[in-house]
């Protein structure tokens, strides 16, 4: 969806093309197309999917900002392999909660326990706390964290994705819910539990068992599409062979559920076999729940080549390749991937989390695997405003234990519209919009600038709503409410058929949404 996307430019050429066309024969591209019913959800520019042409700018990804070390998972039964985890909130309850499977790996310096689910919580998303929960005992104490502990025959679920289910028809006793996979990777059993912390499986047995399952698997109710839905892991071959994907099926009542294939991808957007697609992480996002986010780990594996040697701690990534050569050479990323329909997705071009420059504990398959999925948190940096927090795994497997380790975003700001200097043009798709004020989500350099206008269904500016007229913005801002020489109010043109017209010098444009009040 990005400049270095081959779809993307095809599909830019392409606009282009239309736009000449439409020029040599007297009319605008706005009319080419079939408008949008925008209505008055947010909609974000992490993709292409408003955007009709761009003029010296360009869809730009951007990366998180590296936080504080949330969690340390140093307690016997937690180890060096605490991954797959959820981080949610809590509204009814008011508290920040995460899970995850709690394991320890022989690493070739420390040696492996068995899996148990653990829980966490926090009252601000930053500082967190391990309860005391009391329920499963671990070596002669239930003075842990632990809310699952599994069987020694492998029958219950080695990941745990709960989540708060807003279905209305929902009873108390499964205010949350949660799909895992068995141990031995046969199926999905899912779960319920009146509070987060006391869990019973709703069916003895696996609820879906089409897949692979041997990665993070999860579900929720979908407000837009009114049906539960389940992201689980599937290899594109028989067995274990082949690319590490994903598939998706859905259930009216979260027992009963229909294979509806794999996600689809444009051509070279989806997971390939040099970088597969290890956890999903899919979730409809907060602000604009008809929007699929999600952030796909990729997996790639350049086997033992002389920058494999280059790799941070290389004596310690020695010993795990004793045990298994990729436990050493294998090493992991994220991207983040969206949808309107949660079947068709589109993906970054660009690294969400790359590795970085740490030169410890990186480098390392199961390194940078973000936790299912983003809250908002406040700013631990002086007056700013409230943000993103996402969470990635850390030291997976390379230690005696493993983190957690938050990093923040601006909300929304997972992608934007990015302008350069000179001034650049973007124009969006027609739509068509219910609300009485434009609000953007937006930010400029000092010199930098934002104007905006409307177009009609013929491509001509409106009058009294021109970029001429287009009060002159500049700054940083969560919530700008754009004006014509003072006017705020556009809902004369709600209901109508129009698109937008961004003029911007050194800006990003991250999301728009009309307000009704």
């Amino acid at each position: 969806m990005y400049k270095q996307s081959v779809s993307f430019v095809a599909v830019l050429f392409g606009s282009i093309m239309i736009s000449l066309l439409c020029f040599l024969m007297g009319t605008s591209a706005v009319q080419a197309d079939e408008p949008i019913q925008l209505g008055s959800e947010r909609e974000l520019f992490c993709d292409d999917w408003l955007v009709s042409s761009m003029q010296n700018c360009e869809l730009m990804v951007h990366q998180p900002v590296r936080e504080n070390i949330a969690i340390v998972c140093d307690a016997p039964w937690e180890g060096n392999a605490c991954g797959y985890w959820t981080v949610l909130y809590d509204d009814q309850a008011k508290i920040y909660r995460a899970y995850c499977h709690a394991w320890g790996l022989d690493n070739g310096e420390t040696s492996g326990h068995r899996l148990v689910i653990t829980t966490y919580e926090s009252l601000d998303g930053i500082n967190w706390t391990k309860p005391n929960v009391g329920l499963f005992d671990w070596e002669g104490t239930t003075e842990n964290n632990i809310v699952l502990n599994y069987a020694a025959d492998g029958s219950e679920c080695h990941d745990f994705s709960p989540y708060i289910d807003l279905n209305p028809e929902a009873t108390p006793d499964a205010r949350y819910k949660a799909t895992g996979a068995s141990m031995n990777m046969k199926g999905v059993f899912a779960y319920k539990s009146p509070d987060g912390l006391h869990w019973t499986p709703i069916s003895p047995e696996p609820v879906y068992t089409k897949g692979a399952f041997d990665s993070q698997n999860v579900s929720f109710w979908s407000e837009i599409e009114q049906k539960y839905v389940l992201y689980y892991r599937v290899f594109s071959e028989p067995g274990y062979v082949g690319i590490r994907m994903v598939k998706r099926a859905v259930s009216d009542d979260y027992v009963h559920w229909t294979d509806e294939g794999p996600l689809l991808f444009p051509e070279g957007e989806g997971p390939i076999m040099e970088a597969q697609y290890y956890v999903n992480q899919i979730k409809p996002y907060y602000r604009a729940k008809h929007l699929y986010i999600g952030f796909p780990a990729r997996y790639v594996d350049n086997g033992l080549i002389p920058s494999t040697k280059l790799l941070p701690e290389w004596e310690k990534r020695e010993k795990r390749i004793a045990i298994a050569e990729r436990l050493g050479t294998a090493v992991t990323d994220s991207v983040y991937i969206t949808s309107r329909d949660g079947i068709h997705f589109r993906r970054s071009n660009e690294a969400f989390m790359a590795p970085g420059l740490r030169i410890s504990d990186n480098w390392c398959y199961g390194d940078n695997y973000i936790a299912w999925h983003v809250v908002e948190t406040d700013s631990t940096h002086d007056d700013m405003p409230r943000e993103l927090s996402i969470y990635a795994t850390e030291s997976y497997s390379t230690d005696a234990v493993s983190r957690l380790r938050r990093y923040s975003l601006r909300i929304d700001g997972f992608g934007s519209v990015h302008a350069k200097n000179p001034e650049s043009e973007m124009v969006t798709k027609p739509f068509v919009f219910d609300g009485k004020e434009l609000s953007l989500n937006l930010s400029t350099s000092a010199a930098g600038c934002v104007r905006v206008e409307f177009l009609d269904e013929n491509g001509t500016p409106v009058p009294g709503f021109t970029a001429e007229d287009c009060d002159y913005f500049f700054g940083d801002t969560l919530d700008w409410r754009a004006s014509w020489q003072g006017n705020r109010d556009v809902s004369a043109l709600a209901g109508k058929t129009v698109a937008l017209r961004f003029k911007m010098r050194e800006a990003d444009l991250y999301s728009l949404k009309f307000e009704k009040e």
